[in-house]
């Protein structure tokens, strides 16, 4: 099923338990919809959440509200069912806000375009801590709730690990040769995979964070955007020639496409029962597709895979010294700055 949203979609995010998808647009819009198993896509409301484009969502306090991030450096929370704007912060970044994604029950975390992390404590309404590792745009961020770390990505051509319970940077990759635009944690933990400006997934092995452990070509030269993963052995890419793949990792293969766009792909997310995969793209597109089929098709086709050598050390945090080798492009600053206690949201 698919739904015209009138102008491009930055991201998208299905609501925890309810048949609920939210989309941040282009025009600082936020999208809620309401879809069925058939064929249907319904509209339940729009909001005027941001001025200038809203660049992430994500469903907080078990799908009560909503929180976008936006161009226009705020960060919102939204009512699920009035759409009234519950808090807001003004100015939650020095500058743009790039991507969201929650952390624990009570925290998210946020990246801005100048490659500042922040950590952010809902019920407190306040940042937690705050990590200036990357000298570009964060790409993309995910979270190992087992160690408390949290991986970014950056337009540097970085990936960073930053300690929430140290708030100290963990480890930095050395720069690769393109940017690095999305990542997931896989393997049971074993496996930060990486998509690349060039197409390449980059594998790193855990606590060994300096260079790759592994490459997947096969997706060049079409730039991975967006990453999404399914299950500890395969996950789901959307690329900037529209086409949406189910990838396995180690062994790494294409294992069948999933769906395209006529643009590249700007974000993907699962619905609350893994029945459906919704992906928006640069033609204003809201789609949502069945991965039943899909599913059942490539089940067990991923098992049996080898593993790293350095897989037997899974666990160890080996990279402590933050720091690019000193042939790296570029200096970063590598230590995590003190935050202040300022509001998170004011309230409206």
């Amino acid at each position: 099923m698919e739904i015209d949203l009138g102008a491009n979609a930055f991201g998208i995010d299905f609501h925890p338990s309810k048949n609920l998808v939210a989309a941040g647009l282009i025009d600082g819009q936020l999208h809620l919809y309401r879809y069925d198993t058939e064929s249907s896509l319904v509209r339940e409301r729009k909001v005027r959440a941001h001025k200038e484009s809203c660049r992430a969502v994500r469903f907080i306090d078990d799908g009560q509200r909503i929180v976008t991030a936006s161009a226009d450096c705020s960060i919102l929370a939204t009512d699920v069912e009035t759409g009234a704007s519950v808090a807001r912060l003004e100015n939650a970044h020095e500058d743009a806000v790039n991507t969201l994604i929650t952390v624990t029950e009570t925290t998210i975390a946020s990246g801005d375009d100048k490659g500042c992390v922040k950590i952010w404590d809902t019920r407190q309404r306040s940042c937690s801590h705050e990590f200036n590792v990357h000298e570009d745009y964060i790409s993309d961020m995910t979270f190992a709730s087992d160690t408390m770390k949290l991986v970014a990505t950056s337009g540097d051509g970085t990936l960073s690990v930053c300690n929430l319970r140290t708030s100290k940077v963990q480890a930095q990759s050395e720069f690769s040769e393109d940017e690095l635009l999305s990542v997931v944690i896989m393997k049971n933990g074993r496996k930060a995979i990486c998509g690349t400006q060039n197409g390449i997934l980059m594998l790193y092995s855990w606590g060994f964070f300096k260079d790759c452990s592994d490459r997947f070509v096969d997706l060049s030269p079409n730039s991975v955007d967006v990453l999404l993963k399914l299950d500890e052995d395969r996950l789901i890419t959307g690329c900037d020639n529209g086409i949406i793949s189910l990838v396995g990792i180690l062994p790494n293969r294409i294992i069948q496409p999933i769906g395209s766009h006529e643009f590249p792909i700007e974000d993907l997310a699962l619905s609350h029962d893994n029945k459906f995969l919704g992906s928006t793209a640069h033609d204003s597109m809201l789609k949502l597709w069945d991965l039943e089929e899909i599913i059942e098709g490539s089940n067990g086709n991923a098992s049996g895979a080898a593993e790293d050598s350095d897989s037997d050390n899974d666990g160890m945090d080996l990279d402590n010294d933050p720091k690019p080798s000193k042939g790296s492009k570029r200096k970063t600053k590598s230590k995590a700055n003190p935050v202040d206690n300022r509001a998170f949201f004011a309230d409206m």
